[in-house]
């Protein structure tokens, strides 16, 4: 039978052809200054796959296209409505005072005019006689040339920037809602293995299919990596599932998503018309951003994010799963890059081209990674006031190692929360107590490592017994170990801690008394460990510690054993 003979093909093509005639009255309206009730000056024009944003004087209005593509349906006005106001609802964890409210568009038979604010929770009124034929999603206008992207491209994006980011989304995925926990929490098989072993292979096969990315995606062996990958971390997946890391997160967290507001990041535009896209592993969440500054090639911020994240967060078990996580992004983003592409002289062929390499090229290195790990165990060795941790820091920002904080740690007092700085009591140092948190210290770095990460222990390990317990989990893993000694004059050391106990507060507790305590008790390290110690002299600038000929005597080190970090 012919389309045309056909009552279901033909009310489709009818309903296709009805939306785009909307769709051409809408935009119309939208891109002239009249139709707004303020000052609007010269109206532009921002289109997506699935919406357009008008940026018009003080404000931003985005209203839904009426597409449908499957996975998203908006050809009807009750669902573009539901998607706007599920879209100021879903944002306020992110993006704070961007979003303001949804607004009807009135069609009186003449003109077309904005009207109120609608309530959530009632039907939206008609006002007059004017018929509702939209609605548009009111924000508060930014300056674009705040956004991560355009800061970024502009070498305008700064370490400040980044731990905002990290702060932020940290905050978010600890307050958010846990999957299966609440009211508005489905259960379903959001976040499960199987799931995610469904989106991993449908972002891949279309790449597959594509004459142009098929040849790279074959000789990366990107299938097979992936399905290996999902296989080994089923049980993983599922178990942070039931431990309640699913939860409502942002779902589309690329640069183009985040914005500099003072000396805050606010996050927008996040997944609101696809559960199955938003309920997902925090992790999940945090490798879009990651994998994204990667693709546009700034490795010391993604490495600085995922460390600042894990101070906040503690969340080392997450770690596992992050470079599948990371694969998965990056396909979704060369996937979105290749409809970009497509027709030419609707875009910047070039561009997308680029845009496409780099994310598959990341994809394939991700995956190589995988295969190939390799990590090694750094116990940062030294007194209070030697310098250990803002020196362990940059190197982890400098290389991409995990840094383990033993502060940090000591201060988290739940799974998932942020340390708390107030100085702990005495009880919190007694030889028992010490020795439990070393205990923790060891699970945390054994995340890591087996996760494939090369990992930082930021810890004074002064006793021997201490060190002994992270040397067997090395010999355990098969993996090799460094003691970095940090060390400068006792003099510099009181100097040191005694301007940080001036300062504000931080999450070391150690004074004066605690340093001559140190100095007094320490195991000096012995024969064997001598071995395999790299002496590092931190009676230096604290400039030094970012520059990488500051840490020469470790890269030569591990230079020499055939290793990297």
């Amino acid at each position: 039978m012919p389309m045309s003979d056909n009552p279901t093909s033909r009310h489709v093509l009818n309903r296709l052809r009805a939306a785009h005639r909307h769709g051409r009255l809408v935009d119309a309206a939208l891109s002239r200054a009249s139709t707004y009730a303020h000052p609007a000056g010269r109206v532009v024009r921002i289109e997506t796959h699935i919406s357009v944003v008008y940026l018009a004087g003080r404000y931003a209005y985005k209203i839904m296209k009426p597409v449908d593509f499957g996975f998203v349906d908006f050809v009807g006005l009750e669902a573009r409505r539901r998607c706007c106001e599920a879209e100021i609802r879903l944002n306020a964890p992110f993006a704070g005072r961007i979003y303001c409210d949804v607004r009807q568009l009135l069609f009186d038979g003449r003109r077309c005019r904005l009207g109120r604010g609608i309530c959530k929770r009632a039907p939206p009124p008609r006002r007059d006689d004017a018929e509702v034929i939209d609605y548009a999603v009111r924000m508060r206008r930014f300056d674009q040339r705040l956004l991560f992207s355009n800061l970024l491209s502009h070498g305008e994006l700064s370490a400040s920037d980044i731990d905002a980011a990290a702060t932020k989304l940290a905050a978010s995925h600890r307050h958010a809602r846990r999957a299966g926990n609440g009211p508005r929490a489905p259960v379903a098989r959001l976040g499960s293995a199987a799931l995610l072993r469904d989106q991993v292979l449908a972002a891949l096969a279309p790449l597959e299919d594509d004459p142009r990315t098929a040849d790279a995606v074959g000789r990366s062996a990107l299938r097979a990596t992936c399905e290996s990958e999902l296989a080994r971390l089923a049980l993983h997946v599922d178990s942070r599932r039931a431990q309640g890391y699913v939860r409502a997160c942002h779902g589309d967290l690329h640069l183009d998503n985040i914005v500099r507001s003072g000396q805050h990041a606010l996050m927008f535009d996040c997944i609101e018309f696809s559960d199955e896209l938003r309920w997902i592993d925090v992790t999940c969440d945090l490798a879009f951003l990651l994998m994204d500054l990667r693709a546009h090639g700034d490795e010391e911020h993604a490495h600085r994010l995922l460390n600042r994240y894990l101070e906040a967060t503690g969340d080392f078990a997450g770690l596992a799963a992050l470079r599948l996580y990371v694969v998965y992004r990056a396909l979704v983003r060369a996937r979105v890059a290749l409809l970009k592409a497509e027709p030419p002289e609707m875009c910047d062929a070039p561009a997308a081209a680029r845009g496409i390499t780099s994310y598959l090229n990341l994809a394939a290195n991700e995956a190589r990674d995988m295969r190939e790990r390799a990590p090694w165990l750094l116990l940062c060795h030294g007194f209070s006031g030697s310098g250990k941790s803002v020196a362990s820091r940059a190197l982890a920002d400098m290389s991409g190692a995990i840094r383990v904080s033993s502060d940090l740690e000591r201060k988290r007092r739940a799974p998932f929360a942020a340390p708390a700085l107030d100085a702990l009591p005495p009880g919190a140092y007694t030889q028992a107590a010490l020795d439990a948190h070393y205990q923790r210290l060891v699970a945390h770095v054994r995340d890591v490592l087996n996760a494939g990460y090369t990992t930082l222990v930021d810890a004074t390990f002064l006793k021997a017994a201490h060190r002994a317990r992270f040397a067997a989990l090395a010999h355990e893993l098969n993996r090799p170990m460094l003691i970095l000694n940090f060390h400068a004059p006792h003099a510099r050391l009181a100097e040191r801690v005694n301007a940080r106990a001036r300062g504000p507060r931080n999450a070391s507790d150690a004074g004066a008394e605690v340093l001559a305590a140190q100095i007094a008790q320490a195991d000096a390290l012995d024969a064997h460990e001598r071995q395999h110690t790299v002496d590092l002299d931190t009676d230096v600038a604290i400039e030094a510690f970012s520059r990488p000929q500051w840490w020469a005597p470790l890269f030569g080190r591990l230079h020499a054993e055939g290793g990297k970090i």
